[in-house]
């Protein structure tokens, strides 16, 4: 029996082996470092948290003491209200007695006198008077303190109170919800075809316009205020009118108004999941809504605003202020957040692709580019784009996105580092609100925050 050889080979140092093994390093410690990164930020997403239910607990004490300090005042205006009553009913019954006091003194005065200077006669017919004077006053005086009432003024607290005090042995709970999330581990053969199907940015280089149609929508208060646009599977054009008319409008691609569909309140975005069903997002609510039977499938609350929402792979991913970027499922269970930059003021819009999320944020006019589990890929500014609005992506994960006062619509390539105006206020855009790309027709829609939506083929 022979044994290889554990001799060294010649240009050892040149071998595919040596080769594979510096692959296999280099690839485990990307992967550490994807890993290493998303700890960081789940510790930073843990962070936001305590501080955002440090925060309820703080605004829910505050609130407790606002809404008892208005029922003691409360209770105090009507003591004070019920005192005087009582006081007054007093005050009345004084008077009477010393009103009736007076004119019994009145009478006695006057009956001495008569007994002093009067003749038998007056005296005889000033008794009979006097007698009728006082007993009429005395009737008077048993009539009115046969019914005198007195009052005693006393308390009794709220059982809600009395149970809060006696019953209530905490603030509330704070509860930790754990769940189980996989990292997946990209081996060095993977991660290789990846890299063989990275795109060209060919493109973006050839991709242009072409206006296919133009139309005005108008809400039945004939004002507009565009937030989001979106196109069907079957090619009808959706438009979320963030006013007071709760509905998204369906267009055909024609422009012909087809109907509202009502919503839960005033839409901000929408992203569409299929055909049936479209997720929402309004003020500190989102919903997955069934456009065919108007029926909600799932809501979901969130302490502060949401704005931007898409959906990908099955999932939801929505902006929440003061919290990131929030991954949430079907059935409306939040998965993640991946917070830092992504909770600051200012990010409004936010699209994704297979293995990518992008976002924009409106006050810093920047677009950044993050992967699913927000490790930042790049990040994009340019003196071109001012206060950056909606956005979208193509197959090639080239960058649609709107510039709402420079008026303008530019594609970023997809590694960031460069861009190109596709159109200007020339082409009709005034305050552009939103932008759609619809990627297996090659449709593109803009809309203007006053109304105005364009519909192009990309060439």
């Amino acid at each position: 029996m022979s044994f290889p050889s554990t001799k060294p080979q010649k240009n050892a140092r040149e071998s595919t082996a040596l080769d594979d093994l510096e692959d296999s390093i280099k690839v485990a410690l990307k992967n550490l470092k994807g890993f290493i990164n998303n700890r960081n930020q789940a510790m930073k997403n843990l962070k936001i948290e305590e501080q955002s239910v440090r925060k309820s607990i703080s605004e829910m004490r505050a609130n407790v003491n606002k809404h008892l300090d208005e029922l003691e005042n409360r209770m105090l205006d009507d003591l004070s209200q019920r005192y005087e009553h009582c006081k007054s009913k007093y005050g009345e019954a004084q008077k009477y007695l010393n009103n009736t006091e007076k004119e019994v003194n009145l009478l006695q005065e006057q009956t001495s006198q008569m007994k002093l200077v009067g003749s038998d006669l007056q005296v005889f017919l000033g008794t009979r008077q006097m007698n009728k004077l006082i007993h009429n006053e005395v009737k008077s005086v048993k009539s009115m303190t046969s019914t005198l009432q007195d009052y005693k003024i006393g308390v009794e607290i709220h059982q809600g109170i009395i149970s809060l005090l006696e019953n209530v042995d905490n603030f509330g709970k704070v509860k930790v919800e754990e769940n189980i999330i996989k990292l997946p581990f990209k081996d060095a053969k993977v991660d290789q075809a990846q890299i063989v199907h990275t795109t060209t940015g060919q493109s973006f280089d050839r991709t242009s316009l072409q206006l296919r149609q133009k139309f005005n929508i108008k809400d039945k208060n004939c004002n507009t205020n565009v937030h989001g646009c979106g196109i069907l599977p079957n090619s009808h054009l959706l438009i979320a009118d963030y006013n007071e008319n709760k509905a998204i409008m369906e267009y055909s691609d024609d422009g012909t108004h087809i109907r509202d569909i009502p919503v839960s309140g005033e839409p901000f975005d929408f992203a569409i999941i299929d055909s049936d069903r479209i997720a929402v997002t309004y003020d500190k609510f989102m919903t997955i809504l069934n456009i065919e039977d108007n029926t909600v499938d799932a809501k979901v609350f969130f302490k502060w605003s949401c704005s931007g929402i898409s959906y990908q792979n099955g999932n939801i991913y929505t902006l929440v202020v003061n919290e990131g970027i929030v991954e949430i499922d079907m059935s409306g269970k939040r998965l993640r957040t991946i917070g830092g930059k992504y909770a600051e003021g200012g990010m409004c819009c936010l699209t994704t692709t297979n293995d990518r999320i992008y976002c924009a944020n409106f006050d810093e006019n920047l677009v950044y580019c993050c992967s699913m589990t927000g490790e930042d890929i790049w990040t994009f500014t340019g003196q071109s784009l001012v206060n950056a609005g909606g956005i979208s992506a193509d197959d090639d994960e080239n960058v649609f996105v709107v510039g709402r006062h420079s008026n303008n619509l530019m594609m970023i390539q997809h590694d960031g580092k460069d861009s190109k105006t596709l159109l200007t206020e020339s082409d009709g855009l005034d305050s552009p609100a939103s932008v759609h790309y619809k990627r297996d027709k090659k449709l593109l829609l803009v809309c203007t925050e006053n109304g105005d939506a364009f519909l192009y083929n990309v060439i």
